[in-house]
């Protein structure tokens, strides 16, 4: 009971204090001029105005806690009506502050300390005072006992400062900061620098400080002189201040000191002399100063390049050296001897090259050094052997490259080593024997790869392998590429390792293995592109005791093929649980560099059963589909989950499946998944073919199959897709097959044009029979023991895929909804009379058809080819057998090289040679060339249009398209053959029908592999040419073997009308044989002759035998055919034999043709060829005659 009470009782005990505290003796003024109120519990506010008859404010006194009094005047009211002289009862108060108030005065800083009872104030503090001159000795005076006096801030320039503070005799601490207050010589003499500690002056534009302004002040411990403008002082400066702790002139422009300055400060500790422009030093600045301890030279404004020697030397207290951004670049050996107590060293920021070897024989104390920011490139063998207390090394942002097996000997109580941002390359494999101690070791920054060469039992050992108390390890942006065994084994206090931007391409689960069980490991951007883990789960085995170990993979270029597998069931949860206990693999933001497929996805939103990776053969090898050179024909896939390939052959117009599919040998694969969906293939592939045993899955859905048998199946397929193919039925043993297949679980054989004859009843009973229940069942027949063989498979379940969908192609009626008596229906007696009547009725019919059709077989045939029906039974002989040609070949001049090196010379010859129109050779010189293209056309059995750019912009060239368009169009037949050779533009900018034309119709490439073939396919190929071996062509001679050989000697006289010829003298020879044998071959012209000729006949000869002429007897020329006879006009004043410039004409069987110039096609050419430089026709000149005689039938101009 008494220990429940005590709280009670202790807790009231507390609130009665605090109400005895919060009225300890304040009352509020009774008269009219004041008023106040309590604004928080112990804090009051009084509001006073000037006087009795001023309602406006003049004070406002604030009592808060912890004795504190605050006096703020709102203008410059009157002292003297304060309060109207009452005094305050408010109780002790040991802080008084004036606050944007003048000092009462010598007449009233009395009479206030007394009216606000403060006289055994303890801080005295002006806030914002008015006015620059009315502080006096008196306003000071009146508070005898105060300890601090805080004037900082304040104009006081004015002020008559040299006996301000002669009452003062307890001031402890004096805060003149930014107060510009004079310093008078002696102003601090008398009772008040007998207590004064400590003293503020800066902030207070001196330039200089006379001898004699400290005297007096003996007991002042701290001088702070910080941020003035002093820029020299002189040797007695600081006589008397023999008892000075603490000297503080930073900020100053002190370019150097007198060597005795600090002569007086024999019991100083500490100098501040940072931010100065001290350019030198002189020796022996700090001897009489034996008992410094600490020294502080910090961003010096020039470059003070050197210390003078010895200037530290023999300070035996002195523990504390800060040098920083100074500008050094020496530092002298001996700066340092003696100093035994020395245990913090810093000379950051500098430009230091090197250090002397002997800088810290005496430093045997020295606990932190910092050499940072320097320029240091090597360290002496040697330096720290006597800092065997140093536990804190900082050499960060230096030059180093290098440490030997002596850089850091000596070092045996080293926990902090800070080597970041350098240049090293190389550690020495015992740099680091004596850092036994060794907690942090900071690296990064470097060029380091930590291979040693040296190696144990777990692998390469690293630099640090003797720093076995080490616990963090910082090695980011270095190119470090493998983790280390000490790491992994021997370090196993090791809580931090980091490893961030180095060049790690490949992790594994052995460098997961860490023994410490607390440990955080920085992997990220690194170059892993591979992590395997498939030893992670043996690791990791018997270690069910959870640990903190933590790695961090993120921000890594990894590759997400098959070998991510292993970490993608770590990161699924697939693991034993032990795996996740051993190690946290923090994938972060971890995503696919490659392969192009997975590109971007992040890793940790991936699942291990779904991984599947694209592979291929090492080599190339004949039938692989997974060979390099075969990805366009399959994509192989490896899926990691159950080792399957699965071949992706998916629409690439592969015509046959492949030959075989992977090696035995190959252990990566258990089961194959081949998916040929969407090809040309017209027969399923057998399964005896190699590597088509671990099929599985086979999709042949979208193909052209039209049947299969039983070599499709294979004791491990279980999916069989065929939907979408040919097929018309499946034969009896092939669905016990199917059934019977043992691991068969999917079947789809959907949309296939069924035939749903009364052959079909075993499909139709295997269907129905299988689409309930979902399994398959032997169909023995549609009648017997299928219910018993049911029975025996009736643990055999496979899906039948879509059965709704297995359709009849007569009445699109699902088998499903067929009965048996529907497909097979029984036909009674009187159907099958009225049947068998219906059919002989139609056999009659039939017989009486036929005969009627040989009788008037060629007026039928003439009838139904009008009417375009029943076109298979009119034949090309009997529709074309009044054609002259096999071809009429239109072309523009420039593609005449191709025409007759390629189309004329292979077309031409061979075993099927075809007779071809070419204008060059075979036109009547003389006619409308309107006229011969369209005599061209109705002559040729087939135009062919070697349609190029130049084609395309020639008018002749649209005048023979239109016109073999036409008679297309009117026999409705198909005559045209279109060889498209190279680019001809845009389609938008051809002639209309020819545009229509090729976006209707088919054409054929010249560069095609199979040109010639399809070339010669679309050629009249009717059974009477193909049986006697093709007709002549033009390159083939006449059968009668008739010769002849005319010359015409040219007189005066016109030909043609195309200019004039001298005497002329015609002489023949010509040997002709029966007409009636040139007649009955069929053969037409010599392909030397320009146009079909005939045989002239008896009256033609005789006549021009009856009109001789005179004549030279020319030896006739060689001719190139034998039934041509070239006549050649000769010059009868020069007589000589025929060149290529005279004219020249051709004979038949001894008939003159005609005669006619290069001219008379030159209208011609114009338009549809290009000129030679003779304004002659190219094609002309390459067949060696320039004017051209027209045949007999010919019209003349």
């Amino acid at each position: 009971m008494k220990r429940r009470l005590l709280p009670i009782a202790s807790l009231l005990l507390l609130l009665l204090l605090c109400a005895i505290q919060s009225c300890r003796g304040f009352s509020c003024p009774d008269n009219r001029q004041c008023y106040c109120f309590e604004e928080l519990p112990g804090e009051h506010r009084v509001h006073c105005s000037a006087n009795a008859n001023n309602s406006a404010e003049a004070f406002d006194l604030q009592l808060q806690r912890h004795d504190r009094l605050a006096v703020e005047c709102s203008s410059e009211p009157d002292w003297k009506d304060f309060m109207l002289g009452q005094p305050l009862e408010i109780g002790p108060v040991r802080s008084l502050l004036f606050v944007s108030c003048s000092p009462p005065g010598p007449r009233d800083a009395g009479r206030v300390a007394s009216i606000l009872g403060v006289d055994s104030v303890d801080l005295l503090r002006f806030v914002r005072m008015r006015n620059r001159t009315a502080l006096s000795r008196s306003d000071l005076a009146a508070y005898p006992s105060m300890k601090k006096l805080l004037l900082s801030d304040n104009d006081l320039s004015q002020v008559e400062s040299d006996r301000l503070f002669q009452d003062l005799d307890s001031l402890e601490f004096l805060e003149l900061r930014n107060t510009q207050i004079p310093l008078a010589r002696d102003m601090f003499a008398g009772p008040v620098g007998g207590q004064l500690k400590t003293l503020e002056l800066g902030v207070n534009g001196y330039r200089r400080i006379d001898s004699g302004v400290f005297r007096g002040l003996g007991n002042l411990e701290m001088l702070v002189l910080w941020k003035n403008e002093l820029e020299r002082l002189d040797s007695g400066v600081f006589e008397g201040l023999e008892n000075l702790r603490t000297l503080d002139l930073t900020m100053n422009k002190l370019t150097t000191l007198p060597a005795d300055v600090f002569k007086d400060l024999v019991n100083v500790e500490k100098f501040n002399l940072g931010l100065n422009n001290f350019s030198s030093l002189p020796e022996g600045l700090f001897r009489h100063n034996p008992r410094v301890q600490s020294i502080k030279m910090l961003h010096n404004k020039q470059n003070l390049t050197d210390l003078p020697a010895g200037l530290f030397a023999d300070l035996a207290e002195l523990r504390q050296i800060v040098v920083t951004r100074s500008g050094l670049h020496r530092l002298p050996e001996d700066l340092l001897w003696g100093c035994a107590a020395l245990h913090n060293f810093t000379c950051d920021r500098n430009y230091l090259q090197t250090l002397p070897r002997q800088l810290f024989r005496d430093t045997a104390a020295l606990e932190s050094l910092s050499l940072s920011f320097n320029d240091i490139k090597e360290l002496p063998d040697g330096l720290f052997e006597a800092s065997s207390k140093l536990t804190r090394l900082d050499l960060s942002k230096n030059h180093l490259i290098s440490l030997t097996d002596k850089t850091l000997l000596g070092l045996e109580s080293l926990e902090y080593l800070n080597l970041e941002s350098n240049d090293l390359q190389h550690i020495h494999i015992d740099a680091f024997r004596s850092l036994v101690n060794l907690k942090v070791a900071r690296f990064a920054h470097n060029r380091l790869t930590l291979r040693t060469g040296l190696y144990d039992v777990f692998g390469l050992l690293s630099p640090f392998h003797h720093c076995h108390s080490l616990e963090e390890l910082h090695l980011a942006h270095n190119n470090v590429t493998e983790m280390h065994s000490d790491w992994l084994i021997g370090n196993t206090r090791l809580k931090l390792l980091d490893l961030k931007y180095n060049a790690f391409n490949y992790l594994q689960s052995e460098d997961l293995q860490f023994v410490s069980d607390e440990l955080a490991v920085d992997l990220r951007h690194n170059n892993i592109s591979r992590i395997v883990l498939t030893r992670l789960e043996s690791i990791a085995g018997n270690r069910s005791q959870p640990r903190n170990v933590f790695v961090d993979i993120a921000a890594n270029p990894l590759r997400c093929d098959c070998e991510i597998y292993e970490l993608l069931r770590y990161l699924n949860g697939d693991m034993h649980p032990n795996v996740q206990n051993y190690v946290h693999l923090r994938p972060g933001n971890l995503s696919c560099a490659g392969p192009e497929y997975a590109r971007g996805q992040l890793v940790a939103e991936q699942r291990a059963r779904d991984l599947k990776c694209l592979v291929e053969s090492p080599e190339a090898r004949p039938g692989d589909p997974c060979s390099p050179d075969a990805r366009q024909a399959c994509a192989c896939w490896l899926r990691p989950e159950d080792q399957a390939l699965l071949l992706d052959c998916r629409s690439r117009g592969l015509r046959r499946a492949p030959d075989w599919i992977i090696d035995a040998a190959d252990k990566r694969v258990t089961k194959v998944e081949l998916d040929l969906s969407g090809n040309e293939l017209t027969k399923a592939p057998s399964m005896h073919r190699k590597g088509y045993e671990k099929v599985t899955s086979l999709n042949l859905a979208g193909n052209k199959i039209s049947e299969i048998d039983e070599t499709l199946l294979s004791p491990q397929l279980k999916t069989l897709r065929l939907e979408g193919n040919n097929l018309t039925r499946i034969d009896k043993s092939m669905l016990e097959r199917l059934v019977n297949s043992s691991q068969l679980t999917s079947l789809g054989i959907h949309d296939n044009p069924w035939s749903c004859s009364c052959l079909a009843r075993d499909l139709l009973a295997f269907v129905q029979s299988n689409s309930g229940s979902n399994q398959l069942s032997v169909v023995a027949s549609a009648t017997t023991s299928r219910t018993s063989l049911q029975q025996q498979h009736q643990n055999r379940r496979a899906r039948l895929v879509e059965p709704r969908q297995i359709r009849c192609r007569e009445t699109d009626q699902a088998l499903l909804d067929i009965s048996i008596s529907e497909l097979c229906p029984a036909l009674p007696n009187a159907l099958l009379i009225v049947v068998c009547s219906a059919v002989s009725a139609l056999a009659l019919l039939l017989g009486c058809s036929l005969a009627l059709f040989f009788k008037y077989q060629r007026q039928i045939k003439i009838w139904l080819f009008s009417k375009s029906l029943c076109m298979c039974l009119v034949s090309e002989d009997e529709l074309d057998q009044d054609k002259i040609y096999d071809a009429f070949v239109s072309y523009s001049h420039s593609d005449e090289d191709f025409v007759v090196k390629e189309l004329v010379a292979k077309l031409e010859e061979g075993p099927r040679p075809y007779k071809l129109c070419i204008h060059t050779r075979d036109w009547c010189a003389g006619e409308w060339i309107s006229d011969q293209i369209y005599k061209s056309v109705e002559q040729s059995r087939r135009t062919l249009i070697v349609l190029s750019k130049s084609f395309v912009e020639s008018d002749w060239g649209k005048l023979e398209f239109q016109a073999a368009h036409k008679q297309a169009l009117a026999e409705n037949r198909s005559r045209l053959i279109v060889i498209l050779k190279g680019d001809i533009g845009p389609r938008d900018a051809l002639d209309a029908d020819l545009a229509a034309y090729l976006q209707t119709n088919t054409y054929i490439q010249w560069g095609d592999p199979w040109f010639w073939q399809k070339l010669r396919y679309a050629m009249p190929h009717n059974a009477k040419d193909v049986e006697s071996g093709g007709s002549s062509s033009s390159s083939s001679s006449s059968t009668n073997g008739s010769t002849a050989t005319t010359t015409i000697v040219a007189g005066n006289g016109t030909i043609g009308g195309q200019g004039s010829i001298d005497t002329a003298t015609l002489t023949t020879a010509a040997t002709t044989s029966s007409s009636d044998n040139d007649s009955s071959n069929g053969n037409d012209a010599s392909p030397a002759v320009l146009h079909r000729l005939e045989q002239p006949t008896p009256q033609q000869q005789q006549q021009q035998q009856q009109q001789p002429v005179p004549m030279k007897k020319v030896p006739p020329p060689t001719l190139p055919k034998p039934d041509m006879t070239r006549i050649t006009w000769i010059d009868e004043h020069h007589r000589t034999s025929p060149t290529s410039s005279q004219a020249s004409t051709s004979i038949i069987n001894g008939s003159v043709i005609g005669i006619s110039t290069v001219n008379g096609l030159n209208n011609y050419h114009h338009h549809h060829h290009h000129h030679n430089h003779n304004g002659q026709s190219a094609a002309a000149a390459k067949l060696s005659f320039s004017p051209t005689f027209i045949a007999p039938h010919c019209t003349t101009v």
